[in-house]
Order: C-alpha cells, then structure tokens, then sequence
C-alpha cells in the first residue's frame, strides 16, 4: 500500500472555506481519476506551525498508479487548489508506503 500524502497549512480564518472546498472539490477530483482506492482527511492537533494544519492522503495498492497521477493529473488539480486559496494556504506532499497496519 502507498500512501499519497498532501499536508496543508492554512489560516485560521479560512478553516471552514478551505474544509467545504477539499471535500466537494478537491478530494473527489484526485478520486475520479481512478489512481487511488480511497483518501482521508485529517487534522494535525499539535502542529508546531501557525494556523492550522491538515493532511490529506490517498492511498493505492501500486506505486506506478500514484506515479501516473503525479505525472497526468496533480500538476492540474493541485494548481486550482493554490489558485482557490492564493497566498493563503502552503502545501507539501510526501509519499509513503506502509509496511505493517495491525
């Protein structure tokens, strides 16, 4: 299992815009290309960063369908997301893959 992961720093101010915008827009815009299984959201409680903090991450069972989303989609939706909130937000991704889950 990989795990597509896309933290994001976002004013106070802008929680409940951004919140109403990741889960109408931006989450079922990375599912409907097919590459991931599933995703979830969630809020980083004892982040050391001002304003809040919230992970979103996707998973897939192959490496090469997080590879071909990168390459054919993320450039697209990730850039309408930092265009939905411009200089009010700061995102970084990271990729993971799971070794064990109990």
């Amino acid at each position: 299992m990989f795990i597509y992961n896309i933290t994001v720093l976002i004013e106070e101010t802008l929680e409940q815009e951004w919140l109403n915008y990741v889960q109408t827009e931006f989450i079922p815009a990375v599912l409907e290309t097919g590459f991931f299984q599933s995703c979830q959201l969630l809020q980083v409680t004892d982040s050391p960063n001002e304003g809040l903090t919230y992970c979103v991450q996707f998973r897939t069972n192959e490496i090469s369908s997080l590879q071909s989303y990168q390459s054919l989609y993320a450039p697209q939706i990730e850039s309408a997301h930092q265009l939905a909130f411009p200089n009010q937000l700061v995102t970084f991704n990271s990729t993971m893959k799971l070794i064990n889950e109990q």
